[in-house]
């Protein structure tokens, strides 16, 4: 019996040391699949892609509050405040800044009111756009759809809505899908698209030493340089995606009904010759946490050197010109707060940018001192009253940029908005008429609209 159980024992001992030396060797393929993976250039250059947009759309992501779903209505008015005294000095000798005085000035007089609603279970949709001077009405126009047909009216051009041809527009969304389930499937897709090509041959990989604050470490450097012809074929990719996937494709048709005939215009230049962008990050071994992050503009002789050191919520930005550290700024950030702190290379404050954002409210400010030029800029997002599927939204820009001591361009732009989370949209379209059987100084007078205004408001 004794010698039984200790053939029961072995069997038993060899079957468990096999099973660990099995999982133990598992473990090591995984580990070694997952170091592999974490070591790739794409793929930590790809992590560096997803956080940037991860904290973007952090930033400007809307409270579930205010999403009052795919049939809505906002009305609301617009009203600008507009000066430059540079502007206005050059004005002295120069009539094209004349222009662009007179420009300014009739923006602060306007008065503008807006429409805008769609309603997803009848298939429509209505924009209507209306401006002022005084009693002179500067444009005043309607956008519509109905029954996949787009319509649009201009006073004082059509007498009638015109029938502008197909609008695929709510086909874009799948039976489930609302316009703000579109706007992150596309968000997330560009971001996809831009991490899977940018490929592992299109980056380059070094060990190198870097500074990291005060000290000089070991680490890995991997880089992507955007050229004008880079740029170019990174963008002809990631279209070429976007017309492949359907959905994208659905979605895209609305805005760029010829999308597919739609092209990276090869002739114009992003970037000139002997111009580039060089991204980098930097990671430690063995793990390839990222320690720094790095963008390098290179321009005839001119080398500006954008660096970051840290994580998402708190670090340090430099900014060199030809290998000379002109300012730093400390960065620190919650989930609802954000404050950058800028100094100057002497080591004294010259600026600060914040951020605050909480369900009802978003506020960012930025006043920095650079050298001889100064930026004092504000944004505020408040919405209010929220009841019955309807709030009021509030959104204020307010900046002033100087340089040498003159005011380059100052303003307040003030938009108020109601929204409602239905839409009652009747609008009369049984007397359009076709775009193709308009007269010629009707077709000329929408051809050349955009010339006519921008003349009247120089004047």
């Amino acid at each position: 019996m004794k010698n039984v159980i200790r053939k029961i024992l072995k069997k038993v001992i060899k079957v468990f040391f096999f099973l660990v030396f099995v999982a133990f060797a598992v473990s090591l393929i995984l580990i070694g699949l997952y170091y592999s993976k974490i070591s790739q250039k794409q793929y930590i250059f790809g992590t560096m892609i997803d956080q940037v947009f991860d904290k973007t759309n952090h930033i400007f992501s809307i409270d579930s509050d205010y999403l009052l779903g795919d049939s809505f209505f906002v009305e609301g008015t617009l009203k600008m405040d507009l000066s430059s005294e540079d502007y206005r000095n050059k004005s002295l000798t120069d009539i094209e800044y004349g222009k662009k005085v007179r420009m300014l000035e009739n923006l602060s007089l306007m008065n503008t009111t807006y429409q805008i609603g769609q309603n997803k279970d009848n298939g429509r949709v209505f924009a209507s756009l209306h401006e002022t001077i005084g009693e002179e009405e500067i444009f005043s126009g309607k956008y519509y759809i109905e029954d996949s047909t787009r319509y649009i009216f201009v006073n004082g051009i059509l007498s009638n809505y015109v029938n502008d041809g197909a609008a695929n527009y709510f086909e874009s969304y799948q039976e489930e899908a609302t316009t703000l389930d579109n706007i992150d499937y596309l968000y997330t897709f560009i971001r996809d698209s831009i991490k899977n090509n940018i490929t592992e041959e299109e980056l380059n990989g070094y060990d190198v030493e870097t500074l990291v604050g005060e000290d000089t470490i070991q680490v890995g450097q991997i880089s992507y340089k955007i050229t004008d012809k880079s740029y170019k074929e990174l963008l002809s990719r990631v279209l070429k995606d976007l017309k492949k996937d359907p959905r994208a494709h659905q979605i895209l048709s609305v805005a760029y009904p010829n999308l597919d005939d739609l092209k990276v215009d090869e002739k114009k230049k992003y970037l000139k010759g002997n111009e580039s962008y060089t991204i980098s990050v930097y990671v430690s071994k063995p793990f390839f946490h990222p320690v720094k992050y790095e963008v390098v503009y290179l321009k005839d002789d001119q080398k500006e050197i954008y660096t970051y050191e840290g994580d998402l919520k708190d670090g340090t930005f430099y900014y060199s010109l030809n290998n000379l550290t002109k300012y730093r700024a400390t960065y620190h950030s919650t989930s609802k707060r954000m404050t950058i702190l800028v100094y100057d290379q002497f080591n004294n404050q010259i600026g600060t940018i914040k951020g605050e954002k909480d369900k009802n409210s978003l506020m960012l400010m930025m006043t920095l001192d650079l050298d001889k030029k100064k930026y004092d800029v504000t944004y505020t997002m408040k919405n209010k009253d929220l009841e019955n599927n309807s709030y009021k939204r509030e959104d204020v820009l307010s900046f002033k940029i100087m340089d040498d001591m003159i005011t380059i361009l100052q303003g307040n732009v003030e938009v108020n908005s109601n929204i409602t989370g239905s839409a009652k949209i009747e609008e009369d379209v049984s007397s359009s008429v076709l775009r193709s059987t308009l007269s010629e100084e009707e077709s000329s007078g929408l051809d050349t609209l955009r010339d006519k205004i921008k003349n009247r408001l120089e004047t």
